[in-house]
């Protein structure tokens, strides 16, 4: 899109002296200025414009305006200039919205929409916004945009429509609840006092009986009314009030009017009848013959040929639209000169800076060509700001051999079509310019910079196709190409190339690649590499046991969402949800919830990725609360939503599982774990969270199964392979939670030892004590567990944390429980002589000779000041080493 705008558009047209007063309408709008809507409804021609341009010169408030016109027909450009209007009551209002649609990645509305709706509920008073003929908007995303805008708009604004026809908004809610005001056709009918005031100011003398007549006939219609009168005064004949049907009347007093015209003025008034809005020099270059030129459109303002001025020094305007389709309608008609009109329209917009008005005649004219060189030279431009809707529509309406031999055209589709998520029309597009590129005769010096971005719309179709390795090296090789220039595209293009290293756990790569993209972001006003490149090095810096930096690194990327109104961005959603994960793991629960609740609420309205996110976070969350039926509403929630995630959060069906283990439901997760594709013998980083869900289930029935033995023989053969595979890659997060679940597997095996060497390594391993969930989550078993850890001195700090977690009071140092500390055989033998086998009975299954374990039960009763088995139990059970 062109970086100009009309500055007309946003002019309140000007009021004839002579205008006949409406003031019981007046007064019926200023019963409803306290609604959300104001829609007047009516077909063309019955004042609709001119009263709400008399209401607003009247209103107690502060109005803007908009005419709106079917080039404004695609959103971008829509709410380019919806915003701009906005801008007459406060300057500052809506950037974050504007640099949100015009980043590369297509905004969803709300994304942009929620910013702007917050800002004018900052706003002191009461404003009104005007959108005039927004009949010609049909787009359906446009609606529906509008209609959110409408259902969240604070009571600082209030809205007024002219359409000719409904506006598919929630009109019947908005309607019951009282904050809907509406004009319609009945109400703008001229009474007869109003007609016979009508014709009273333009001279002619009427009869009463003809006045009733003409009010009749026309049915109150102000257009038919203009027309009629024009007529009955250049033809004397009163009897043309006598027509029956009203269907025909402008079409017939159309012709009246312009066959009672000189010659010259019915010809300029033809052939600029091309032009939605007009000034003089652009008819001059329509018309293109001398006799015509002298005609000036203020000339044609005073006699009342429904020409509207829209600026105060008039020097644009635009014919009444109805007027212009008629007289449209009649050029097409009569000449066969319409596409030179249209070329000539397209030079003079060239000449003046507007491409798209350009681009619009020069298809119009059928000189594809040179629409298609117009295209090419936009697209070339260091930001190129086409619609991708509008631009598909170009590109449709020229010839297709002419699109599929232009790489630059083909470019712009592949751009395009990739925005809009049409993938596999861009595999085409991008298929066709390699085609063409690879030809001889193509050589060229631009050849370079279409390589380029042709190989980074490659690459990102070789991410979205799951292909890392590929996408890597077809975005290495797209940023060498293009020029290290700091344009937008290359901030997409480095934070997809981050992504990718993130996904296949390149630390090392990423980071510089995502501190580029967040730089780029900032300084473009480009949300998501912005934030996401924050985003995307707090999860690297949490795998990695930083979780200080983690929550830093997200607290700047919520910082500088809050501060630019990106809180509803794709990207913005995404890093509060994971802002709430860290608090989780930290065991701020309360925190977290508040930060997911509002993300969740925000993307919900815009149906961001991240919402599911956000639940599956929720779920675990409100577990670690004891919210059970919580818990079970966030997980189906999730599930009603489309499957997407990052490597570092649980999918789904793997946070159902962890529920369900949670709660003693061990069924359903060994069904999971066997309809998965899951084995022990393969590991992979992108699964990595479901193959330590498929450990837990593992452990679990080997607990609780006669064949427990195999069980945990495959839960430890699984963590072997995961601890090495997440030790190579450095994600000391997942070599803690490892540890944890091969400490959980020796306990169950009775070997207390091992288990408190894998829980020490675990507990050694993060800089700071913040992993608190990813041992507390683990519930009883990791209980037992931290008392052997207690008694044995085991990170003392670190265990009361993580008992003052589960709720339990900090239970005795070593050294204010025993005289001396159990050792690790010891502690085997306790479990055993609890479990109420005979001495010999625990020789078999320690596989040692009967007077070791009567030397191990001595030391252990003198150690617990106890004389026999069952003071000893009852000691160990006081001071915590036993449950």
């Amino acid at each position: 899109m062109s970086s100009l705008l009309l500055a007309t558009k946003f002019y309140i047209p000007t009021i004839r002296s002579s205008l006949v007063r409406r003031d019981r309408l007046i007064a019926q709008l200023n019963q409803g200025k306290g609604c959300k809507l104001i829609l007047i409804s009516a077909t063309a021609g019955f004042g609709k414009t001119t009263l709400l341009s008399e209401w607003s010169r009247q209103a107690e408030m502060a109005v803007s305006w908009l005419s709106l016109d079917e080039g404004d027909n695609q959103s971008l450009r829509f709410w380019t200039y919806f915003v701009t209007a906005l801008k007459v009551f406060k300057h500052e209002i809506g950037e974050s919205t504007l640099a949100m649609l015009h980043a590369i990645e297509p905004a969803s509305f709300e994304t942009f929409l929620i910013p702007l709706i917050n800002e004018i509920a900052s706003l002191p008073d009461e404003y009104l916004l005007v959108l005039d003929d927004y009949h010609v908007i049909t787009a359906p995303l446009i609606q529906e945009a509008l209609t959110f805008f409408l259902e969240h708009l604070p009571p600082q604004l209030h809205l007024a429509i002219a359409s000719r026809v409904d506006p598919p908004l929630p009109l019947a809610r908005m309607r019951a609840c009282a904050q809907l005001t509406e004009i319609r056709t009945a109400d703008l009918r001229f009474t007869v006092a109003e007609v016979a005031e009508f014709i009273n100011q333009s001279s002619l003398q009427l009869s009463q009986e003809q006045i009733e007549k003409i009010q009749a006939r026309t049915e109150g219609w102000v257009v038919a009314l203009q027309l009629a009168l024009l007529s009955v005064r250049n033809t004397k004949d009163s009897a043309l009030i006598a027509l029956q049907d009203q269907r025909y009347i402008l079409d017939y007093l159309v012709e009246e009017v312009l066959e009672c015209q000189p010659k010259h003025i019915q010809t300029f008034l033809l052939r600029t009848s091309i032009l939605e809005r007009m000034c003089d020099s652009l008819c001059a270059a329509v018309v293109g013959e001398d006799e015509l030129n002298v005609i000036e459109l203020e000339q044609l303002e005073h006699c009342n040929l429904f020409v509207v001025p829209l600026d105060r020094d008039r020097n644009w305007y635009r014919y009444h639209h109805l007027f212009r389709e008629l007289l449209h309608h009649r050029l097409h008609r009569v000449s066969k000169q319409v596409p030179e009109y249209h070329r000539r329209a397209a030079w003079w917009y060239t000449q003046h800076g507007f491409v798209l008005e350009a681009i619009e005649h020069a298809i119009a004219s059928q000189d594809f060509l040179w629409a298609a060189e117009l295209i090419e030279q936009e697209a070339q431009t260091s930001n190129p700001q086409f619609d991708s809707v509008m631009l598909l529509a170009w590109l449709e309406a020229l010839p297709q051999e002419l699109v599929e031999n232009r790489p630059w055209l083909l470019l712009a589709e592949g751009w395009a079509r990739y925005s809009l998520s049409q993938f596999e029309a861009a595999f085409v597009a991008v298929h066709n310019i390699e085609r063409l590129l690879t030809q001889p005769q193509r050589e060229s010096a631009n050849n370079q910079r279409l390589w380029g971005l042709v190989t980074a719309i490659k690459g990102m179709q070789a991410r979205q196709q799951g292909d890392g390795s590929k996408a890597i090296a077809l975005m290495q090789q797209a940023l060498q190409l293009l020029p290290q220039d700091g344009s937008w595209i290359r901030a997409i293009i480095v934070l997809n190339l981050g992504v990718t290293y993130f996904v296949t756990d390149n630390f090392a790569l990423a980071i510089p690649v995502l501190n580029e993209a967040t730089r780029i972001g900032q300084v473009k006003s480009i949300a998501d590499p912005a934030i996401a490149g924050l985003y995307l090095q707090a999860q690297f810096q949490a795998l990695r046991g930083r979780m200080d930096q983690a929550i830093a690194l997200c607290q700047q990327g919520v910082d500088l969402a809050t501060e630019r109104g990106w809180l509803a961005t794709y990207a913005g959603v995404l890093v509060q949800v994971a802002i709430a994960e860290l608090l989780r793991e930290q065991n701020q629960l309360e925190a977290a919830a508040q930060n997911l609740h509002e993300s969740i609420e925000r993307g919900s309205q815009i149906h961001q990725p991240g919402v599911m996110m956000g639940y599956i976070t929720l779920a675990r969350v409100r577990q670690a609360q004891g919210d059970t039926e919580g818990a079970w509403a966030a997980i189906q929630a999730a599930e009603q939503l489309p499957t997407w995630l990052w490597p570092t959060i649980l999918s789904v069906a793997a946070c159902r599982v962890r529920l369900q283990l949670a709660q003693g439901n061990l069924e359903e997760a060994i069904a999971w774990a066997e309809n998965s594709d899951l084995g022990v013998d393969d590991v992979q980083y992108s699964s990595e969270l479901d193959y330590l869900t498929l450990a837990r289930v593992l452990i679990a029935r080997g607990t609780s199964a006669n064949e427990s033995k195999s069980y945990l023989d495959d839960a430890m053969q699984l963590l072997v392979r995961l601890y090495d595979f997440a030790k190579a890659g450095g994600r000391k997060a997942r070599v803690m939670e490892v540890l944890i679940l091969q400490a959980l597997v020796f306990q169950a095996r009775g070997d207390i030892a091992q288990a408190l060497h894998c829980l020490e390594k675990a507990l050694y391993i993060p800089r700071s004590e913040d992993y608190i969930r990813l041992f507390v989550d683990e519930g009883k078993p990791m209980i037992a567990l931290l008392r052997h850890a207690a008694t044995q001195g085991i990170h003392p700090k670190y265990v009361s944390r993580l008992f003052a977690a589960f709720g339990r009071v900090i239970i005795p140092t070593p050294a204010q429980a025993l005289i001396e500390p159990l050792s690790h055989r010891e502690l085997e033998v306790l479990h055993y002589l609890a479990s109420g086998l005979s001495n010999q009975a625990i020789a078999n299954e320690l596989i040692v000779s009967l007077p070791t374990v009567k030397w191990h039960a001595r030391n252990i009763y003198s150690k617990l000041n106890a004389s026999n088995r069952t003071q000893a139990v009852m000691r160990a059970r006081e001071i915590g080493l036993l449950e």
